[in-house]
């Protein structure tokens, strides 16, 4: 039984110390209408804080473009016509 619990306790700061390696990282922008926040566990080797801080940019300005509803819109496709029965 100890071997259990002593099994169970190594497992436990195996999680701890793997969870601990995975830290967030990121990256805030505001435009001064939208402000957007972008996160990654990603290592800055994979995703390099510039890239991040430019997607964040990016967010944000889409975020903060007007929206006029002058364009396309999603409608759904007319349905078949009702043919009349007799």
């Amino acid at each position: 039984m100890k071997t259990a619990y002593i099994a169970l306790a190594l497992g436990f700061t195996a999680a701890l110390s793997l969870a601990a390696c995975n830290k967030e990282r990121k990256a805030t922008a505001d435009t001064g209408t939208a402000e957007a926040t972008v996160t990654t566990e990603a290592p800055p080797s994979k995703v390099p804080d510039a890239q991040l801080q430019s997607q964040a940019q990016q967010a944000a300005t889409a975020a903060s473009t007007p929206v006029d509803g002058t364009g396309p819109t999603a409608t759904a496709p007319n349905p078949p016509a009702m043919q009349e029965q007799k």
